[in-house]
């Protein structure tokens, strides 16, 4: 399948080749409006 250790470069930084490949498995992603699923807490700070 693919070399031990071998990775592609994104603008993430480095993915593994297992990771890609089982990535290409995924039909659906769902994500809310900013792209990050979160429990919608919200934080206030001085």
């Amino acid at each position: 399948m693919s070399k031990a250790g071998a990775s592609l470069a994104t603008c993430y930084g480095p993915v593994s080749a297992d990771v890609i490949a089982k990535a290409e498995n995924i039909r659906l992603l769902i994500l809310d409006v900013d792209g990050v699923l979160s429990d919608g807490l919200i934080l206030y700070g001085q």
